[in-house]
């Protein structure tokens, strides 16, 4: 076990040694001279969310500063605030108020993942490709992330498995057509069918635990052409039908007249109760 972890990112991440720190201060910068951050997660704002903050700055104001570092040159780059940069300049302002902080690399990416990958507002594949800058970028492993971010291993672990995604699936998610647990999901089936399934997902509104169901025996439920072969309405309506009668979830799989009825329980009494019921219906 790495004798840093547990002390946070200042202890995985070594300083440079001869590293320049501005200095510190509070006052005011045209927003032309705030460079976004390079550490930033999040990618997308909620269009109307920005502009009620841009209404409030207009009526009241920038209340919270920004907090910003200086770059090289006469430019300074974001540390925290980017939903208020973004609203300020909606609000057209020239200038926002700001705290210059003094920071090196390091601790600029530390500031970033404290104020923004825990934001609940990030959505599965920004949170993601953090997770893969901090791996990329620093060399640290899925156990040093979690250490820092305080989740489990295996959270950090299933959240960059998205990415493995094809490109429209990750879209798909990036614009919350998809959870993520449905596109952990998507990642039980092949590559090649990854594309397909998400589609099937959405289109039949499939629930998580649906969508891992389905997932099994995804490939098998395409016909010659490659897409899906529909659920009749007949088909659907006896499975209602059965799960009202045995009260338990029924699945029928149905293809050319031919295929298979599956009852669900999930304890020795439920099997037990459908024994007794269908003992009854001979």
């Amino acid at each position: 076990m790495n004798e840093h972890l547990g002390r946070g990112l200042s202890a995985l991440i070594p300083n440079g040694e001869n590293e320049q720190r501005p200095s510190a201060g509070i006052g005011t910068l045209p927003i032309g001279r705030i460079r976004p951050n390079r550490y930033q997660p999040r990618k997308k704002f909620d269009p109307d969310r920005l502009q009620e903050l841009a209404q409030s700055i207009l009526e009241n104001g920038i209340i919270q500063p920004l907090i910003v570092t200086k770059s090289e040159g006469s430019d300074y780059e974001l540390i925290a605030g980017e939903r208020r940069l973004e609203a300020a300049k909606l609000a057209g302002l020239d200038s926002v108020p700001v705290v210059i902080r003094s920071v090196s690399k390091k601790e600029q990416l530390q500031l970033a993942i404290i104020e923004n990958i825990q934001r609940e507002d990030l959505d599965p594949i920004e949170e993601a490709m953090a997770y893969q800058a901090l791996a990329e970028d620093f060399g640290l492993t899925h156990a040093d992330i979690a250490q820092v971010m305080a989740k489990e291993r295996t959270t950090i672990s299933n959240s960059l498995r998205l990415l493995k995604l094809p490109a429209e699936v990750i879209s798909m998610v990036a614009s919350e057509l998809l959870s993520a647990g449905h596109a952990r999901a998507v990642l039980m089936v092949e590559p090649e069918l990854q594309q397909a399934f998400a589609g099937f997902i959405i289109k039949y509104k499939l629930t998580v635990r649906q969508a891992e169901d389905k997932a099994k025996s995804f490939a098998q439920s395409l016909d010659k052409t490659g897409e899906p072969t529909p659920r009749t309405t007949l088909t659907r309506s006896l499975e209602l039908e059965l799960s009202g009668i045995l009260q338990t979830k029924v699945q029928i799989k149905e293809n050319k007249g031919r295929g298979k009825i599956t009852l669900e329980f999930k304890t020795q009494h439920e099997l037990d109760r459908l024994k007794t019921l269908l003992e009854k219906l001979r």
